[in-house]
C-alpha cells in the first residue's frame, strides 16, 4: 500500500542522499505511525517516552493498558501478541519490548514459572509478526536476566530476600572463574559459598538464567537472519564480573560482529533508543552526536550497575539509536556533555557527598557546555555522577547560570537533561530526548527538562529520602504494598515536599505539575503536567 506516509519517506530519503545528516536547528515533516510494546507501564517507559515523541509529532501507538505490566497486574503476553498482530497493517513500524511478549515484563522475566516449551511458542509469536509485515521494521530488545547486588525480593524470587547479596558474590566469582581470573583466596570463598547456599536456590536461579539465555539466543538467531531490523540485548543491572557478564559473553561467543545486533548496558532507556533509531531511519537521515566529559576518570569510568566504561556505552547508545559518534562537534546535531565523576566512582545520590556545592570540576563542565550553547549548538547532559538522582550541585549550577539576553536560567537552554536511575538510563533519554527536542515547540522541551528536574533532582535525590525517613522507615511500611491509607499520607506529603524542594529553582513552574507513586512505592515517582481545564 503506497500511502502518503510512505511518499513522505521517500521524498525524505531524496532529500537525505542531497543534504547528508540533519543542520542545527533543522524541523521535518511528522513522522509515521509506530507501534510500541514498552516493558511495563512506569513512567519511564511508557508515559514519559511516548509524551517525548508525541511532542515531536510522531503518531505513537501503545496497547490498551490492562495489557501491560504493573504494579499490580502481570502482562498479557498472548493478548499483547493479538494486539500487535491486529495493529501491524496500519503501521509503518513497531518497536517491541520482547520481555513483555514472551514473560509479561520485566519483573516477569525473572520471577516466571514458565515452561521452555511456552516461551518458544511466545518467540515464534514474534517471529511471525515479522513473516505477515515483511514491509515493517521491527525494532526489538530483550533483557539479560540481571545480577542485583541487593536482597530485591518481589523483584527477584523470594529467596533474594535471605541470600540476594551472597548470590551477587557467588556469582560474580562463578564469572571470574570461568574467565580464568580467580585467586586462591577467591576460590575457597568461591567453594564456601557453593556450600553455604542451599543447592535448591543454586539450581533454581541457574535454571532461571538458562530458559533466558535460551529465548535470547532464538531472538539472536532470528535477527541474524534478518527478522528484525534492528536488535537490542539490555544488560539489566549488571558489573564487571557477575551472572549477567557470564551470560552476555556466552551468548556473544562465537558470533559474527553484526551492525544490527548490540548488547550494552541499560534497558529502562532501550524504548526511546530505538523509537528515536526508527524516526530518523523512517527518514534517511544519520544524526551526529559528539560527547565531552567533566574533568578527571571522563570516560574511563565504569558506572555502578554496569559492566563496561561510560564512553564504551556511550558509543553503543548512540550508534544504537541511528547515530555517528562525531570526533569533532563542529557539525555535531547534539553535544552531550556526561558529567562523571572526578575519581570515577558512582556513588548513591542519597549519599553524603551528594552537596548542594558547586564544585570546581562542576563549574569547568557547565563553562564547556555553556560555550557550546553560545556557539549556538544543541546540547544536552547526562548527570551520572551519582546513582538513582541527580547531582545537586550541578543543579544548583545550572539554574543559577544565564546566557546572555535570556530571562531564564541555562538549565532551560539545554536540549535534554537526565539524571535518574544508572548511568545508562541517564545517557540514552539525555541523547534520545536531546535529539528529538529539535522536532519540538520551545514550550515543549521545557517541559520535558521539568519532568527530569522534577524526578530526577527534587524527587530522586532529596524528597524520595525525606518520605522514608519521616514515613516508610519508622512506620515499617512495606514497599510495593502500601494500604490506602499509607498511600494517602504519602501522597499528600508527596505534593507538599516536592513543592518546596522545588520552588527554589523552578518558582511557579512546580504549580503546573502533580506526583504520585504510581507503583506502590518510594522507588519512582509520576510527573504529571496538569491539563488546562
Amino acid at each position: 500500500m503506497f500511502t502518503w506516509a510512505r511518499r513522505k519517506l521517500i521524498g525524505a530519503f531524496f532529500l537525505s542522499l542531497l543534504f547528508g545528516t540533519l543542520t542545527r536547528g533543522e524541523t521535518v515533516l511528522a513522522a509515521e505511525r509506530i507501534l510500541y510494546i514498552p516493558l511495563d507501564d512506569r513512567p519511564v517507559n511508557l508515559a514519559y517516552t511516548v509524551d517525548t515523541f508525541k511532542k515531536a509529532g510522531v503518531d505513537v501507538v501503545t496497547p490498551p493498558s490492562e495489557l501491560l505490566s504493573s504494579a499490580s497486574r502481570k502482562g498479557n503476553p498472548d493478548a499483547l501478541g493479538k494486539w500487535l498482530q491486529e495493529e501491524g497493517p496500519f503501521a509503518e513500524a513497531a518497536v517491541v519490548a520482547a520481555d513483555s511478549l514472551i514473560y509479561g515484563g520485566l519483573t516477569t522475566s525473572r520471577t516466571h514459572e514458565l515452561s521452555e516449551a511456552v516461551l518458544n511458542e511466545r518467540v515464534k509469536v514474534l517471529l511471525d509478526f515479522k513473516a505477515r509485515h515483511i514491509d515493517i521494521p521491527i525494532y526489538a530488545f530483550a533483557t539479560i536476566m540481571r545480577s542485583p547486588k541487593w536482597s530485591s525480593a518481589p523483584q527477584e524470587p523470594q529467596y533474594y530476600a535471605q541470600w540476594g547479596p551472597k548470590l551477587f558474590l557467588w556469582g560474580a566469582l562463578r564469572d571470574k572463574k570461568a574467565m580464568g581470573q580467580l585467586s586462591r583466596k577467591e576460590d575457597k570463598k568461591l567453594a564456601a559459598l557453593q556450600k553455604e547456599i542451599p543447592v535448591s536456590i543454586q539450581e533454581d536461579l541457574l535454571q532461571r538464567r538458562q530458559k533466558n539465555a535460551a529465548v535470547l539466543s532464538q531472538l539472536y538467531d532470528a535477527a541474524e537472519a534478518g527478522t528484525f531490523d534492528y536488535f537490542l540485548i539490555a544488560r539489566d543491572d549488571s558489573a564487571p564480573y557477575s551472572e549477567a557478564h557470564h551470560d552476555a559473553r556466552s551468548l556473544l561467543q562465537g558470533r559474527k560482529k553484526s551492525y544490527t545486533i548490540r548488547s550494552f548496558s541499560g534497558t529502562d532507556e532501550m524504548g526511546m533508543i530505538l523509537l528515536t533509531r526508527a524516526y530518523y531511519k523512517a527518514r534517511g537521515l544519520t544524526p551526529l552526536v559528539y560527547g565531552f566529559y567533566a574533568p578527571g576518570a571522563g570516560k574511563e569510568t565504569v558506572p555502578d550497575y554496569e559492566d563496561g566504561t561510560i564512553a564504551h556505552s556511550y558509543r553503543e547508545h548512540v550508534w544504537a539509536l541511528g547515530g555517528y559518534p562525531a570526533k569533532r562537534a563542529k557539525r555535531a546535531d547534539l553535544v552531550a556533555g556526561i558529567y562523571t565523576p572526578q575519581d570515577g566512582v558512582t556513588r548513591g545520590a542519597d549519599g553524603m557527598s551528594n552537596t548542594d556545592v558547586v564544585t570546581l570540576g562542576m563549574t569547568a563542565f557547565l563553562d564547556q557546555a555553556e560555550a557550546y550553547l553560545r556557539a549556538g549548538y544543541a546540547v544536552g547532559i547526562a548527570d551520572i555522577a551519582f546513582g538513582n538522582g541527580s547531582s545537586k550541585g550541578l543543579i544548583k549550577g545550572l539554574f543559577e547560570r544565564r546566557l546572555p539576553h535570556s530571562d531564564e536560567p541555562m538549565a532551560y537552554d539545554l536540549a535534554s537533561y537526565a539524571g535518574w536511575n544508572t548511568a545508562s538510563n541517564s545517557l540514552g533519554y539525555t541523547l534520545g530526548q536531546g535529539l528529538m527536542a529539535r522536532h519540538m515547540l520551545s514550550q515543549e522541551r521545557k517541559d520535558l527538562l521539568n519532568v527530569r528536574y522534577l524526578d530526577d533532582w527534587a524527587y530522586e535525590a532529596v524528597v524520595r529520602q525525606r518520605l522514608r525517613a519521616e514515613y516508610t522507615y519508622p512506620n515499617k511500611w512495606q514497599e510495593g504494598k502500601f494500604t490506602p491509607k499509607e498511600k494517602g499520607i504519602l501522597h499528600t506529603a508527596l505534593q507538599k515536599e516536592m513543592k518546596e524542594q522545588a520552588f527554589p529553582y523552578l518558582g511557579q513552574r512546580v504549580d503546573d505539575y502533580t506526583f504520585d507513586l504510581p507503583w506502590n512505592r518510594t522507588f519512582e515517582v509520576s510527573v504529571v503536567k496538569k491539563t488546562l481545564k
